[in-house]
């Protein structure tokens, strides 16, 4: 399966949300790749950035629980799981909150690979 044809099979609503939050993601990491992994749509950049998927009655952008956790605070109540941010067609993610997890995300990659480039 594709990116593409993972969300051309969502209901209208649900594919309209994950293609804005597809865009949105787009934006601000634009080297980053698509693919498909557990089967959910991801992006990647030296490593998995963020998944994001549909279910029955919500979507969720799947981050990592260090990030997730450093986010919380701004989520105002959101429903969450360890990695998981909760989101409905009528209530995405603000914008803001998807590019600090990013960010995030980026920098603790960075933080890894420095790591290992420093031990060799």
């Amino acid at each position: 399966m594709t990116v593409n044809g993972y969300i051309e099979q969502l209901p209208p609503t649900q594919r309209e949300a994950l293609q804005k939050l597809r865009e949105l993601i787009q934006s601000q990491v634009p080297k980053a790749e698509e693919t498909i992994s557990y089967g959910m749509p991801a992006f990647k950049q030296n490593g998995i950035l963020v998944y994001y998927a549909a279910f029955t009655n919500h979507m969720s952008l799947f981050v990592m629980p260090k990030v997730l956790d450093q986010v919380r605070p701004w989520l105002q109540g959101r429903s969450t799981t360890k990695s998981a941010i909760h989101f409905t067609e009528s209530d995405p993610i603000p914008a803001d909150i998807v590019t600090r997890c990013l960010a995030l995300r980026l920098q603790e990659i960075e933080e890894k690979l420095a790591k290992k480039k420093s031990k060799k």
